[in-house]
């Protein structure tokens, strides 16, 4: 798999499970570039500040995380004007295997994807495909 996206964002307070997804993606050159965060905090101060067209093209969110949560995240993710964060997608990349975090997740609308952790190589595949659509 070439790379997909130029510029992705992985958010997940389990720096562990950062460091697994963050592997998993460089060895299967999923992006260019590829930031870390350990809390949607963070990740959220960081995205307000980017000019349009240095936001990512992905983010890799998970749901379940202290402080703010993967849904705070996706409100506070709204704020941000939508010309700045209209070319964003977000994938959620949690533990979580509830229709219910699903169907809420996937209401918002920069969300395009939902895995269940850990992330398999059959998962870049579908999201490849979505993504090219």
């Amino acid at each position: 798999m070439d790379n997909l996206v130029d510029k992705a964002v992985l958010i997940d307070d389990s720096e562990i499970d950062l460091f697994i997804q963050r592997r998993f993606l460089e060895v299967f050159k999923f992006s260019n570039q590829l930031q870390t965060f350990v809390s949607a905090k963070l990740a959220l101060d960081w995205l307000k500040s980017l000019e349009k067209e240095l936001m990512p093209q992905l983010i890799f969110l998970d749901l379940n995380m202290p402080e703010i949560d993967g849904f705070g995240f996706l409100l506070n993710f709204a704020e941000i004007p939508e010309s700045q964060r209209q070319h964003v997608r977000i994938v959620i990349l949690t533990s979580s295997n509830s229709r219910s975090d699903l169907d809420k997740a996937l209401a918002f609308k920069n969300v395009v994807h939902f895995i269940t952790k850990p992330l398999k190589q059959s998962d870049l595949e579908v999201l490849k495909l979505k993504l090219a659509s």
